[in-house]
């Protein structure tokens, strides 16, 4: 592709050549020819330069801190090495990349960086390290690499874009809660089940199995009957978690943005699932399969955070519809995007079940994009005896959870510090 200096020096050996001719000066002949000869040299020249030209690149190694976890999270900063290689047994020069970081800051410099190699040696590789503030959670692929090169004069450029399949996960953003009353207010253990387990409590003997322990052994049963007898004990569990997240699709297009309800909704997810997984709840996810099918069973921390990194705000179910047909544990936090006063009625069954029940109301109306104000529905589960906590945005949502009131509302918010 020619550059504009290409289109000067035509004009310039053009312009030679008309004087040339018109005075019949031969050194404006030879000036002339040598501009032209140039740019033909450089076309030449430029055809091949960017042929064994390859690349590779590292994501999620920090540059001044090589014992880092491999998890990367939302606002982690992180290192990403690029090298240049070049096949040839002829060096390359003049070579500008640029890379484009999807999970870069909009508007930031890491977001399209442009590179520059002066030279890059025969069979010889160039590394670019650089650092990227991670700005959103999710599955994030880097585009092709656009490579060109305008050796040896700059007359001609060649572009080549260079695919490197590189598939980031990024969990979301994890800020540790100091306590819940939801996991902190119940007892370690819910009533013994009438079936047999490990728990503490005897609820019978039976025959002597072969594995059993022999501190199991019921020596009395032993002495009437003369077998071995072992104790039964209870089975006793702890209570399970199920987060509820409302993914319900919104069709204004700041379901784009960062700073929405969804975000922070799965932010928290984040912490209230830390919290469990560190007092050694069950912890269950729930939501809309429209969404993002939810794994089955207890979850451990990584699936947890996969699954939060991927689920985006495309479910078409609303959260109340969720909680009526599925199954939940014997503790219930719901978080909720869309004041759906629906939820009133769903929580209120869940609440006259017995089970414990945590509110988390985000409030669209004080994020950026505006949107109708869910204080009234924290005002009606407050009404009803419900744990609620109104998140605003600009709060913490990690003090507002902590938080030892039964129920936060809008003016109780905790402020950022």
């Amino acid at each position: 592709m020619p550059t504009s200096r290409t289109y000067s020096f035509i004009v310039a050996a053009l312009t030679l050549y008309f004087f040339a001719t018109t005075t019949q000066i031969g050194w404006l002949y030879v000036m002339s020819a040598l501009l032209l000869g140039m740019i033909l040299a450089a076309w030449m020249l430029n055809r091949k330069t960017l042929n064994g030209i390859s690349a590779a690149r590292e994501v999620g190694e920090d540059l001044d801190d090589q014992d880092r976890e491999t998890d990367i999270h939302e606002a982690d900063t992180i290192g990403i090495t690029l090298t240049l290689r070049n096949a040839r047994r002829i060096p390359a020069a003049h070579l500008r990349t640029v890379e484009i970081c999807p999970f870069a800051a909009p508007g930031s410099p890491e977001r399209e960086l442009k590179m520059f190699a002066p030279s890059l040696p025969a069979r010889g590789d160039v590394t670019c390290d650089y650092e990227v503030i991670v700005d959103r959670r999710g599955l994030h692929e880097f585009p092709p690499l656009a490579v060109a090169s305008r050796a040896p004069f700059g007359f001609f450029e060649r572009r080549k874009s260079l695919a490197l399949p590189t598939r980031v996960l990024i969990y979301p953003e994890l800020r540790k809660l100091r306590r819940l009353s939801l996991l902190d207010n119940r007892p370690s253990v819910q009533e013994s089940r009438p079936r047999a387990g490990v728990g503490s409590e005897v609820i019978g003997v039976r025959p002597y199995r072969s594995g059993d322990s022999p501190r199991h052994i019921h020596w009395r049963s032993v002495a009437r009957t003369g077998e071995l007898i072992s104790k039964e004990f209870a089975d006793e569990a702890r209570p399970g978690l199920t987060i509820a997240l409302d993914m319900l699709r919104d069709p204004r297009p700041w379901i784009d943005s960062k700073h929405t309800p969804y975000e922070w909704a799965v932010k928290a997810a984040a912490s209230i699932g830390e919290y469990a997984q560190r007092r050694n709840f069950p912890l269950h996810i729930l939501a809309d399969i429209d969404a993002l099918m939810p794994p089955p069973g207890p979850l451990t921390w990584t699936a947890l955070m996969q699954y939060l990194a991927r689920i985006q705000p495309t479910g078409t179910r609303t959260l109340a519809d969720v909680l009526d047909n599925q199954p939940v544990q014997t503790l219930v936090a719901a978080l909720i995007c869309v004041p759906d006063m629906a939820m009133v009625n769903a929580l209120a069954g869940l609440h006259h079940r017995g089970l414990g029940v945590l509110a988390v109301v985000f409030d669209p109306e004080s994020f950026p994009a505006g949107g109708p104000s869910a204080a009234p529905l924290a005002d009606a589960l407050t009404a009803i005896g419900i744990d609620t906590r109104l998140v605003r945005y600009g709060d913490d949502w990690t003090e507002t959870l902590s938080e030892n009131d039964i129920t936060v509302g809008a003016r109780h918010a905790v402020p950022l510090r």
